[in-house]
Protein backbone atom coordinates (compact mmCIF):
# COMPACT_ATOMS: atom_id res chain seq x y z
CA UNK A 1 0.00 0.00 0.00
CA UNK A 2 1.43 3.15 -0.66
CA UNK A 3 1.11 6.25 1.34
CA UNK A 4 0.94 9.77 0.22
CA UNK A 5 3.27 12.04 1.81
CA UNK A 6 2.14 14.80 4.17
CA UNK A 7 3.36 18.23 4.03
CA UNK A 8 3.23 21.34 6.44
CA UNK A 9 2.17 23.47 3.74
CA UNK A 10 -1.03 25.09 4.40
CA UNK A 11 -0.47 28.74 2.55
CA UNK A 12 1.15 29.78 -0.94
CA UNK A 13 1.83 33.41 -0.76
CA UNK A 14 2.44 35.42 -3.94
CA UNK A 15 4.22 38.61 -5.16
CA UNK A 16 1.66 41.16 -4.08
CA UNK A 17 1.86 39.82 -0.25
CA UNK A 18 5.25 39.62 -0.13
CA UNK A 19 6.15 43.24 -1.29
CA UNK A 20 3.28 44.53 1.03
CA UNK A 21 5.94 44.27 3.65
CA UNK A 22 8.15 47.17 1.90
CA UNK A 23 8.68 50.68 3.28
CA UNK A 24 5.88 51.86 1.13
CA UNK A 25 3.27 49.47 0.50
CA UNK A 26 0.17 48.60 2.93
CA UNK A 27 1.39 46.25 5.37
CA UNK A 28 4.78 47.58 5.69
CA UNK A 29 6.84 46.03 8.11
CA UNK A 30 8.10 48.84 10.09
CA UNK A 31 4.56 49.05 10.82
CA UNK A 32 3.26 45.91 11.26
CA UNK A 33 6.26 44.24 12.80
CA UNK A 34 4.88 41.66 15.34
CA UNK A 35 2.59 40.21 12.06
CA UNK A 36 5.14 40.07 9.98
CA UNK A 37 6.97 38.56 12.92
CA UNK A 38 4.07 35.49 12.87
CA UNK A 39 4.72 35.07 8.92
CA UNK A 40 8.16 34.78 9.05
CA UNK A 41 7.53 32.46 11.85
CA UNK A 42 5.05 30.55 9.36
CA UNK A 43 7.58 30.70 6.24
CA UNK A 44 10.29 29.17 8.59
CA UNK A 45 7.93 26.45 9.51
CA UNK A 46 6.83 25.80 6.03
CA UNK A 47 3.10 26.47 7.03
CA UNK A 48 3.59 29.59 3.89
CA UNK A 49 5.57 28.54 0.67
CA UNK A 50 5.69 30.01 -2.70
CA UNK A 51 6.20 28.11 -6.10
CA UNK A 52 9.32 28.52 -8.71
CA UNK A 53 7.36 30.60 -10.83
CA UNK A 54 6.08 33.11 -8.42
CA UNK A 55 9.87 33.32 -6.85
CA UNK A 56 11.37 33.82 -10.34
CA UNK A 57 9.26 36.54 -10.77
CA UNK A 58 10.49 38.74 -7.99
CA UNK A 59 13.00 41.74 -8.52
CA UNK A 60 13.50 43.51 -5.73
CA UNK A 61 16.72 42.51 -4.08
CA UNK A 62 15.02 43.14 -0.30
CA UNK A 63 11.78 40.19 -1.21
CA UNK A 64 14.82 37.86 -2.71
CA UNK A 65 17.08 38.32 0.53
CA UNK A 66 13.80 37.77 2.69
CA UNK A 67 12.92 34.47 0.78
CA UNK A 68 16.15 33.35 1.56
CA UNK A 69 16.55 34.40 4.88
CA UNK A 70 13.09 32.63 6.46
CA UNK A 71 14.61 29.73 3.96
CA UNK A 72 11.09 30.17 2.54
CA UNK A 73 9.83 26.43 0.40
CA UNK A 74 9.92 27.03 -2.82
CA UNK A 75 7.56 24.49 -4.41
CA UNK A 76 8.95 23.08 -8.49
CA UNK A 77 6.79 22.36 -10.97
CA UNK A 78 6.13 18.92 -11.52
CA UNK A 79 3.70 17.30 -13.57
CA UNK A 80 0.73 17.61 -11.59
CA UNK A 81 1.23 20.72 -11.50
CA UNK A 82 1.11 21.45 -14.78
CA UNK A 83 -1.87 19.22 -15.76
CA UNK A 84 -3.77 21.96 -13.55
CA UNK A 85 -2.05 24.79 -14.65
CA UNK A 86 -3.30 23.87 -17.98
CA UNK A 87 -7.04 23.59 -16.19
CA UNK A 88 -6.39 26.64 -15.06
CA UNK A 89 -5.39 28.97 -17.99
CA UNK A 90 -8.15 26.63 -20.34
CA UNK A 91 -11.20 27.88 -17.86
CA UNK A 92 -9.50 31.44 -17.79
CA UNK A 93 -7.62 31.87 -20.52
CA UNK A 94 -7.89 35.83 -19.34
CA UNK A 95 -5.36 35.95 -16.63
CA UNK A 96 -2.56 35.81 -19.48
CA UNK A 97 -2.41 38.63 -21.10
CA UNK A 98 0.08 37.75 -24.54
CA UNK A 99 0.39 40.90 -25.73
CA UNK A 100 2.21 42.40 -22.70
CA UNK A 101 4.37 39.05 -22.39
CA UNK A 102 3.24 38.70 -18.83
CA UNK A 103 4.52 35.65 -16.85
CA UNK A 104 2.01 33.69 -16.07
CA UNK A 105 3.37 33.12 -12.55
CA UNK A 106 -0.31 33.55 -11.37
CA UNK A 107 -1.20 30.46 -13.38
CA UNK A 108 1.88 28.45 -11.30
CA UNK A 109 0.84 29.74 -7.81
CA UNK A 110 -3.03 28.86 -8.61
CA UNK A 111 -2.48 25.30 -9.54
CA UNK A 112 0.37 24.74 -7.06
CA UNK A 113 -2.18 25.59 -4.52
CA UNK A 114 -4.42 22.96 -6.32
CA UNK A 115 -1.68 20.70 -6.52
CA UNK A 116 -0.89 20.23 -2.27
CA UNK A 117 -4.79 21.89 -1.33
CA UNK A 118 -3.52 24.98 -0.65
CA UNK A 119 -4.61 28.31 0.29
CA UNK A 120 -3.32 31.36 -1.69
CA UNK A 121 -2.24 34.61 -0.19
CA UNK A 122 -2.93 38.07 -2.13
CA UNK A 123 -3.38 41.17 -1.94
CA UNK A 124 -4.65 41.60 -5.70
CA UNK A 125 -7.96 42.94 -6.64
CA UNK A 126 -11.10 40.56 -5.62
CA UNK A 127 -13.74 41.63 -8.35
CA UNK A 128 -11.17 41.58 -11.86
CA UNK A 129 -11.82 38.83 -13.73
CA UNK A 130 -8.17 38.89 -14.77
CA UNK A 131 -6.58 38.29 -10.53
CA UNK A 132 -5.87 35.44 -8.61
CA UNK A 133 -8.77 35.68 -6.16
CA UNK A 134 -11.37 35.58 -9.20
CA UNK A 135 -9.70 32.82 -10.67
CA UNK A 136 -9.42 30.65 -7.32
CA UNK A 137 -13.13 31.07 -6.67
CA UNK A 138 -13.48 30.01 -10.19
CA UNK A 139 -11.03 26.92 -9.90
CA UNK A 140 -12.60 25.89 -5.96
CA UNK A 141 -9.03 27.30 -4.21
CA UNK A 142 -9.53 29.23 -0.77
CA UNK A 143 -8.07 32.50 -1.22
CA UNK A 144 -6.73 35.44 1.59
CA UNK A 145 -4.94 38.74 1.46
CA UNK A 146 -2.85 39.03 4.51
CA UNK A 147 -5.63 40.71 6.70
CA UNK A 148 -7.80 37.56 6.39
CA UNK A 149 -4.58 35.43 7.01
CA UNK A 150 -4.28 37.39 10.28
CA UNK A 151 -8.07 36.44 11.10
CA UNK A 152 -7.76 32.85 10.11
CA UNK A 153 -5.03 32.49 12.33
CA UNK A 154 -6.73 33.59 15.12
CA UNK A 155 -3.40 36.52 15.49
CA UNK A 156 -4.54 39.57 17.28
CA UNK A 157 -2.08 42.65 17.74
Amino acid sequence: MVHEMTFPYKYIIDTSSMLSQKDNETHRRKVFRSQWEKIDELVRQQIIVTCSETASEVNDDSIKSWLENEHCTILPIDDEVQACVTRVVTQNPQLIDFKSCKSSGDAFLIATAMRYGLTVITEENKTSNKKIPYVCARMGVQCVNILELCDQEGWVF
